[in-house]
């Protein structure tokens, strides 16, 4: 077996497999290694045919299935509507050890760190440590992240470019940030999950302000609070929805963030009148 730990946001994941089926390039996670212990252990195995599910199918959707049996949740990836022959992926996951198999036809040149994100269950792992996981692009100006959410194809990568070119700000992260309330304030830490962008850098930052981005002919900008702040953070976290009390702590950690981080709606064209309406408003 090969062992390799990293830490996540604050979370230390510790992966486990067969050396003949465990990757070699780490990509993503590379820079997000560590060897000072671990929280939650991801445990590989490869097999031929994966074990039948037990308990009780509480969620499916297309080539997904959820299953609770007492403390343990069972995922199955790759089902079919109801058949899982297809299912060519099997997490077991039971208090801080996820027990993975993998269908051997389904991994030709081994287990990939591709896999390994999916199969950590991030948006559990840091929940369950009092964070969440926000589809956003973040940046860095001035020390500080500035975290830019809505829905995909709206234009958060190009407000966070425009921001980098224009201002100098830095790219932390294209996709994804992992937020954790804090007193008084909220934190921005990278994840390895980047999206097609491929800036995912290990940092953490006191957060400015996260804006909740949407197209319009011309620019305005909004300071939004109470409910209207909590819907619009809320839209871009990654949740279980089967999941109950991962639906109540990612509700409480909203909540925290939204009443101490300012958030803001800004409707906008893709040029520097965005940027510089937002500047003003931060000034």
């Amino acid at each position: 077996m090969t062992e390799r730990i990293y830490s996540i946001a604050g979370v230390r994941l510790r992966v486990i497999g067969p050396e003949r089926w465990m990757y070699q390039q780490e990509g993503a996670l590379e820079s997000f290694a560590t060897t000072d212990g671990w929280d939650h252990t991801l445990e590989f195995e490869v097999v031929e045919q994966l074990s039948a599910p037990e308990g009780e199918c509480v969620h499916r959707e297309p080539g997904k299935q959820i299953y609770i049996h007492g403390d343990t949740q069972l995922r199955y990836e790759g089902a079919v509507e109801k058949n899982l022959e297809y299912a060519y992926l099997r997490i077991a996951r039971q208090g801080n050890l996820s027990r993975v198999q993998v269908k051997q036809e389904s991994v030709p040149y081994g287990i990939t760190h591709k896999l390994v994100m999916n199969c950590m269950e991030a948006e559990h792992l840091l929940i369950a440590a009092g964070g969440f996981l926000l589809h956003a692009s973040c940046i860095r100006r001035n020390g500080k992240a500035i975290l830019f959410t809505a829905p995909s194809g709206t234009g958060k990568s190009t407000q966070a470019d425009l921001w980098c070119k224009l201002r100098g700000a830095e790219l932390i992260n294209g996709d994804r940030a992992a937020i954790f309330p804090c007193e008084g304030n909220a934190q921005a830490r990278g994840i390895p999950f980047c999206g097609s962008s491929g800036v995912t850098k290990n940092e953490t930052m006191p957060i400015e302000a996260i804006i909740y981005l949407s197209q319009a002919p011309s620019t305005t900008i909004t300071r939004l609070t109470g409910a209207k702040a909590f819907r619009r953070i809320w839209e871009g976290c990654s949740v279980n929805v089967w999941n109950k009390t991962d639906m109540e702590r990612c509700s409480q950690s909203v909540l925290d963030t939204v009443s101490v981080i300012p958030v803001y709606h800004l409707a906008c064209t893709p040029d520097e009148t965005a940027v510089s309406a937002l500047e003003e408003v931060l000034k």
